[in-house]
Protein backbone atom coordinates (compact mmCIF):
# COMPACT_ATOMS: atom_id res chain seq x y z
CA UNK A 1 0.00 0.00 0.00
CA UNK A 2 0.85 3.92 -0.38
CA UNK A 3 -0.18 7.07 0.72
CA UNK A 4 0.48 10.25 -0.95
CA UNK A 5 1.22 13.54 0.25
CA UNK A 6 1.05 16.47 -2.61
CA UNK A 7 2.50 20.07 -2.64
CA UNK A 8 1.89 22.30 -5.75
CA UNK A 9 1.94 25.80 -5.89
CA UNK A 10 1.94 28.57 -9.05
CA UNK A 11 4.49 30.50 -9.79
CA UNK A 12 4.28 34.50 -8.69
CA UNK A 13 1.49 35.95 -10.98
CA UNK A 14 0.87 33.35 -13.34
CA UNK A 15 -1.30 30.25 -13.95
CA UNK A 16 -0.31 26.75 -12.31
CA UNK A 17 1.51 24.73 -15.57
CA UNK A 18 1.97 21.82 -13.21
CA UNK A 19 -0.58 18.74 -12.79
CA UNK A 20 -0.75 16.14 -10.98
CA UNK A 21 -3.19 12.93 -11.24
CA UNK A 22 -3.17 9.76 -8.98
CA UNK A 23 -5.64 7.13 -8.65
CA UNK A 24 -5.86 3.72 -7.73
CA UNK A 25 -6.60 2.01 -11.69
CA UNK A 26 -7.28 -1.59 -10.05
CA UNK A 27 -7.09 -3.27 -6.40
CA UNK A 28 -2.96 -2.89 -5.51
CA UNK A 29 -2.03 -1.12 -8.55
CA UNK A 30 -1.63 2.55 -8.04
CA UNK A 31 -0.56 5.24 -10.69
CA UNK A 32 1.05 8.47 -10.03
CA UNK A 33 1.52 10.97 -13.04
CA UNK A 34 2.99 14.33 -12.89
CA UNK A 35 3.40 16.91 -16.03
CA UNK A 36 5.31 20.23 -15.82
CA UNK A 37 3.99 22.20 -19.14
CA UNK A 38 6.22 24.22 -21.10
CA UNK A 39 5.54 27.85 -20.23
CA UNK A 40 7.56 28.98 -23.05
CA UNK A 41 5.03 27.68 -25.50
CA UNK A 42 1.13 27.76 -25.88
CA UNK A 43 -1.26 26.46 -23.69
CA UNK A 44 1.33 25.12 -21.13
CA UNK A 45 -1.85 24.08 -18.39
CA UNK A 46 -4.03 22.61 -20.99
CA UNK A 47 -0.87 20.03 -22.18
CA UNK A 48 0.09 19.48 -19.10
CA UNK A 49 -3.88 18.15 -18.15
CA UNK A 50 -4.29 16.87 -21.35
CA UNK A 51 -1.56 14.52 -21.18
CA UNK A 52 -2.06 13.22 -17.92
CA UNK A 53 -5.39 12.29 -18.24
CA UNK A 54 -4.20 10.65 -21.60
CA UNK A 55 -1.52 8.54 -20.35
CA UNK A 56 -4.12 7.03 -17.29
CA UNK A 57 -6.62 6.76 -19.60
CA UNK A 58 -4.37 4.41 -21.96
CA UNK A 59 -2.46 2.58 -18.79
CA UNK A 60 -6.39 1.89 -17.50
CA UNK A 61 -7.72 0.98 -20.40
CA UNK A 62 -4.69 -1.12 -21.25
CA UNK A 63 -2.86 -2.47 -18.03
CA UNK A 64 -4.57 -6.05 -18.06
CA UNK A 65 -3.78 -6.82 -21.55
CA UNK A 66 -0.04 -5.32 -21.67
CA UNK A 67 2.95 -5.76 -18.71
CA UNK A 68 3.38 -2.82 -16.71
CA UNK A 69 6.58 -1.40 -18.88
CA UNK A 70 4.53 -1.50 -22.33
CA UNK A 71 1.69 0.09 -20.85
CA UNK A 72 3.73 2.85 -19.81
CA UNK A 73 5.79 3.86 -23.10
CA UNK A 74 2.12 2.88 -25.12
CA UNK A 75 0.79 5.58 -22.73
CA UNK A 76 3.17 8.30 -23.64
CA UNK A 77 3.41 7.05 -27.26
CA UNK A 78 -1.08 7.64 -26.94
CA UNK A 79 -1.14 10.76 -25.46
CA UNK A 80 1.76 12.42 -27.82
CA UNK A 81 -0.78 11.17 -30.64
CA UNK A 82 -3.52 13.46 -28.26
CA UNK A 83 -1.45 16.48 -28.64
CA UNK A 84 -0.58 15.92 -31.90
CA UNK A 85 -4.53 16.48 -33.02
CA UNK A 86 -4.50 19.53 -29.84
CA UNK A 87 -1.65 21.40 -31.87
CA UNK A 88 -3.17 21.12 -35.21
CA UNK A 89 -6.47 22.39 -33.67
CA UNK A 90 -4.92 25.41 -31.80
CA UNK A 91 -2.73 25.58 -34.56
CA UNK A 92 0.06 26.46 -32.13
CA UNK A 93 3.04 24.55 -30.48
CA UNK A 94 2.15 22.72 -26.80
CA UNK A 95 4.67 20.41 -24.69
CA UNK A 96 5.04 19.00 -21.58
CA UNK A 97 7.44 17.00 -19.72
CA UNK A 98 6.60 14.47 -17.40
CA UNK A 99 7.20 11.74 -14.53
CA UNK A 100 4.98 8.91 -13.77
CA UNK A 101 5.29 5.84 -11.74
CA UNK A 102 3.14 2.26 -11.51
CA UNK A 103 2.79 0.34 -8.02
CA UNK A 104 2.22 -3.20 -8.38
CA UNK A 105 3.42 -6.38 -6.45
CA UNK A 106 5.88 -4.32 -4.59
CA UNK A 107 6.97 -3.20 -7.49
CA UNK A 108 7.90 0.80 -8.81
CA UNK A 109 7.98 1.35 -12.48
CA UNK A 110 8.60 4.26 -13.44
CA UNK A 111 9.64 6.36 -16.72
CA UNK A 112 9.79 9.94 -17.66
CA UNK A 113 10.62 12.62 -20.66
CA UNK A 114 12.02 15.92 -20.15
CA UNK A 115 13.37 17.86 -16.82
CA UNK A 116 10.83 16.14 -14.13
CA UNK A 117 13.00 14.11 -11.66
CA UNK A 118 12.15 10.97 -9.60
CA UNK A 119 13.96 10.05 -6.36
CA UNK A 120 13.78 7.17 -4.29
CA UNK A 121 14.45 7.97 -0.45
CA UNK A 122 15.54 4.55 1.86
CA UNK A 123 15.72 6.70 5.53
CA UNK A 124 18.10 9.89 4.96
CA UNK A 125 19.58 8.26 1.93
CA UNK A 126 18.05 9.74 -1.41
CA UNK A 127 18.90 9.07 -4.74
CA UNK A 128 18.18 10.70 -7.84
CA UNK A 129 16.67 7.94 -10.22
CA UNK A 130 16.44 10.25 -13.81
CA UNK A 131 18.44 12.15 -15.51
CA UNK A 132 17.42 15.48 -17.46
CA UNK A 133 16.61 15.18 -20.51
CA UNK A 134 17.95 18.46 -21.54
CA UNK A 135 20.27 19.93 -24.35
CA UNK A 136 22.69 23.01 -24.39
CA UNK A 137 23.16 25.39 -27.19
CA UNK A 138 25.37 28.20 -26.10
CA UNK A 139 23.80 29.85 -23.26
CA UNK A 140 20.36 28.60 -23.37
CA UNK A 141 19.05 24.51 -22.48
CA UNK A 142 15.97 23.30 -24.29
CA UNK A 143 14.38 19.67 -23.38
CA UNK A 144 15.84 16.83 -25.52
CA UNK A 145 12.50 14.68 -25.17
CA UNK A 146 9.48 15.56 -24.10
CA UNK A 147 5.43 15.15 -24.82
CA UNK A 148 5.24 18.25 -27.45
CA UNK A 149 3.50 15.96 -30.78
CA UNK A 150 6.71 15.15 -32.36
CA UNK A 151 7.49 11.50 -33.22
CA UNK A 152 9.59 10.23 -30.59
CA UNK A 153 13.17 9.69 -32.03
CA UNK A 154 13.80 6.83 -28.74
CA UNK A 155 11.59 4.53 -27.21
CA UNK A 156 10.77 5.84 -23.39
CA UNK A 157 12.44 4.03 -20.57
CA UNK A 158 11.11 2.14 -18.18
CA UNK A 159 12.94 1.16 -14.88
CA UNK A 160 11.29 -1.70 -12.43
CA UNK A 161 12.72 -0.37 -8.97
CA UNK A 162 11.65 -3.36 -5.66
CA UNK A 163 10.57 -1.33 -2.77
CA UNK A 164 9.78 -2.29 0.43
CA UNK A 165 7.91 -0.45 3.78
CA UNK A 166 9.14 3.29 4.63
CA UNK A 167 10.73 3.70 1.15
CA UNK A 168 9.70 7.01 -0.30
CA UNK A 169 9.36 8.19 -4.42
CA UNK A 170 9.45 11.65 -4.73
CA UNK A 171 8.37 13.13 -8.05
CA UNK A 172 9.40 16.21 -9.06
CA UNK A 173 9.00 19.21 -11.06
CA UNK A 174 11.96 22.01 -11.73
CA UNK A 175 10.46 24.68 -10.00
CA UNK A 176 10.34 22.09 -6.64
CA UNK A 177 14.10 20.87 -6.77
CA UNK A 178 15.99 23.84 -8.06
CA UNK A 179 14.80 25.92 -4.38
CA UNK A 180 14.50 23.11 -2.09
CA UNK A 181 15.89 19.99 -0.92
CA UNK A 182 14.68 16.86 -1.47
CA UNK A 183 13.91 14.47 1.79
CA UNK A 184 13.09 17.40 3.56
CA UNK A 185 9.13 18.26 5.33
CA UNK A 186 6.99 20.14 2.41
CA UNK A 187 6.44 22.28 5.10
CA UNK A 188 9.45 23.70 5.25
CA UNK A 189 9.46 24.63 1.42
CA UNK A 190 10.37 27.87 -0.59
CA UNK A 191 7.77 29.78 -1.90
CA UNK A 192 9.07 30.59 -5.69
CA UNK A 193 8.54 32.69 -8.77
CA UNK A 194 8.22 29.33 -10.88
CA UNK A 195 5.50 26.47 -10.78
CA UNK A 196 6.34 23.59 -8.13
CA UNK A 197 5.13 20.61 -7.53
CA UNK A 198 5.92 17.44 -5.40
CA UNK A 199 4.71 14.01 -4.85
CA UNK A 200 5.77 11.99 -2.15
CA UNK A 201 4.44 8.58 -2.29
CA UNK A 202 5.46 6.52 1.14
CA UNK A 203 5.37 2.45 0.84
CA UNK A 204 3.10 1.40 3.85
Amino acid sequence: MIELEIFSQSGKGKKNEDYVWHAEIMPGVSLIIVCDGMGGLSHGAEAAKLVAHSIAEYIQSHYRAESPDQSLINGLKYANDIITTEIKRHSSKMGTSVGLTLFADNRCYYTWLGDVRIYHAQGENVELLTRDHLAIEGNHSFLSRCINGKKFRYSPEVVELAISANNEIFIVTDGYYIYNEIGLPIESVITVEDDATIVCIRVI
